[in-house]
């Protein structure tokens, strides 16, 4: 142990590690059979089909693009993108399965998180155990743990503090080399998520802007954004295959109805609303925190909080943000001790910057409307609404100032055991700020409902088709449980496509041309989902379920019943209602 202490940045990385085990327990145990996750989202089902699919079609020797599994008999195409990221992907799933390939991911976007950050904070701060602390705070912060319960893409937060690092370095140090480097740290970014690749082009914009204000006594304003310019010709060079990719695609959603709308390239504006920061999202522990999180739950749904567990969940933790105002109180001091006046400034302008574009169009006072960034952002860029994502840029910043805070309380000490068991305690309080279970957060998906391994022993290749019909969007745990029985499915179309309008007319089952329809497309069994009929809580849908059975285009065949979890402290794809099969025995109907 004396010889780690004496290579920190082998510490730091088993810190790191061993952090990461702990705080997604038991997923480390379990990489092949269950993945990080909550029971109020599926779209993790929707990446692992994605992952499944990938595999399915390279052993089937299909073409990735054209994907004939889902929305049959018409199938649906899929523009590839980013290409790197699906590199890897491939790489991943070809030598230990997709569930590995999902977890390794994200348990990986936590130890680096820590440690590029703790790089990040170190070049700031110049003191290894504030530095230390800013990293924790900012790789295990509610934000960071929500995202990899549900988005693989944003739970990639780790290229973010490289792209800081890297710009700052080029800043200090303006030559081609960091030129480049720079480069490759936004096209690392951009690998995994367009999103915080957006948001680094802001965060680009806003650093230079300070950095020219900053220069203009230096009398060479202009110097830095000469290198960005070369930066910026980089990227384009190494991002040519995605930035392809993405052409090809606004070219294609642009000529049907998908591409506006919730699935296309012009997002509702609506939306910047439900998906931006609110007054308690930053100031609220997470709902998930077993202690604090009962405080939470009473403000979801509220205008001062939001209605979304995901998209809210910015808590930034009272010990940081207590860190970051000593910080800034003190800010004479702090450029004192650094000797860099720059990258304490930025920081603070960078939490203040992110935290405005993190907000709502505009917040309505007193009459008054006072517009926000995103507003005008909508209008150069309508496909991106999901402001309240900058949490984490806002959270990086905080943590960062944080360290600036708590290197100020460490220098009033002489004893190293004194500043090492500060440290332990900050960073003891905020990592219970910001713990978050028991329940575990992990989902076992290596079980399924016994109706779809029934399915998937039926002999012959055929479609099938689950009801209730997912017609305004993707049901994720339909295309999920296809990993399973292999056959193909009706169900999985994206609104605005044909595949889609063939569907919304195909919504109830009772009627007599729907059975007809299925028939013609190929469909031999039907699965009712009875429990989402009933839980739905409508008239109409408990009508429809109870007319499904005498039906004369469809023969009754087997009834599947509710299943539970074999752990059950384990949240499980096991679990569901009752699953009755149909086969499709009537005469084939043609669509109009």
């Amino acid at each position: 142990m004396s010889n780690i202490l004496k290579k920190p940045i082998i510490f730091v990385l088993l810190v790191f590690i061993i952090l990461t085990a702990v705080f997604t327990f038991p997923l480390i145990l379990h990489t092949s059979s269950y993945i990080p996750g909550f029971s109020s989202s599926d779209e993790p089902y929707g990446a692992l089909w994605y992952f499944w699919w990938m595999n399915h079609a390279h052993t089937n020797h299909f073409n990735l693009s054209r994907i004939h599994v889902i929305a049959a008999p018409f199938g649906q195409f899929n523009e590839l993108g980013y290409v790197y990221w699906n590199f890897l992907n491939k790489v991943l799933i070809f030598t230990k399965g997709p569930i590995f390939a999902y977890n390794i991911q994200i348990l990986f976007s936590f130890i680096l998180s820590g440690f590029i950050t703790y790089i990040l904070a170190f070049y700031v701060l110049k003191n290894k155990l504030a530095a230390l602390f800013s990293a924790l705070a900012f790789t295990f912060c509610p934000y960071h743990f929500v995202r990899s319960w549900q988005h693989l893409g944003l739970s990639q937060v780790q290229w973010m503090p490289l792209y800081m690092l890297s710009i700052l370095k080029l800043r200090e140090n303006k030559s081609l080399r960091n030129t480049l480097i720079a480069a490759l740290s936004f096209a690392l970014v951009a690998a995994f998520d367009l999103y915080y690749a957006y948001f680094m082009f802001i965060v680009t914009v806003v650093f230079i802007i300070y950095d020219y204000l900053y220069a203009r006594v230096a009398k060479d304003s202009f110097a830095l954004f000469k290198f960005f310019i070369g930066a910026g010709i980089f990227i384009a060079i190494i991002e040519l295959p995605d930035i392809y990719y993405i052409a090809k695609g606004i070219s294609r959603l642009s000529k049907i109805e998908a591409g506006f709308g919730p699935y296309g390239i012009i997002r509702p504006f609506g939306d910047l609303f439900a998906q931006s920061a609110k007054p308690l999202s930053y100031l609220l522990p997470s709902v998930t925190h077993p202690l604090f999180g009962l405080v939470t739950e009473q403000f979801i749904g509220t205008q001062a909080y939001g209605d979304s567990l995901t998209e809210h969940t910015l808590y930034l933790g009272w010990v940081p943000l207590t860190l970051a105002i000593v910080a800034i109180k003190n800010y004479k001091k702090n450029i004192y001790l650094t000797g860099k006046g720059f990258y304490f400034g930025f920081f603070i302008l960078l939490g203040l910057s992110s935290w405005l574009f993190s907000q709502p169009p505009w917040w309505n006072i007193f009459g008054f409307k006072l517009y926000m960034p995103s507003f005008f952002m909508y209008k150069i860029a309508p496909m991106f609404r999901a402001y309240c994502c900058f949490g984490i840029v806002v959270m990086l910043a905080v943590a960062v100032l944080a360290g600036f805070g708590l290197k100020l309380l460490l220098l009033k000490y002489k004893s190293r055991y004194t500043k090492i068991a500060l440290t332990c305690l900050f960073s003891g309080l905020v990592l219970f700020e910001f713990w978050n279970w028991p329940p575990y957060k992990v989902i076992d998906v290596s079980v399924f409902p016994e109706a779809y391994t029934w399915l998937k022993s039926q002999p012959g290749d055929f479609t099938i088709a689950e009801y209730p019909l997912d017609t305004n969007g993707m049901n994720e745990m339909y295309k999920f449980y296809q990993t399973k029985h292999g056959k193909r499915i009706i169900n999985g179309t994206i609104p605005g496509t044909y595949a889609n309008k063939v569907a919304k007319g195909l919504s109830k089952l009772t009627a007599p041309v729907t059975v007809g329809t299925l028939k013609w497309m190929g469909v031999k069994y039907v699965f009712v989902h009875r429990g989402d009929y009933l839980n739905s809580e409508l008239t109409e849908d408990s009508q429809e379920l109870s007319k499904i059975p005498a039906n004369p285009g469809l023969k009754f065949v087997k009834s599947f019943p509710a299943q539970d979890c074999p752990d059950s402290k384990i949240m499980c794809v096991r679990k569901s209602g009752q699953i009755d099969a149909y086969e499709v025995i009537a005469p084939a109907i043609k669509p109009e």
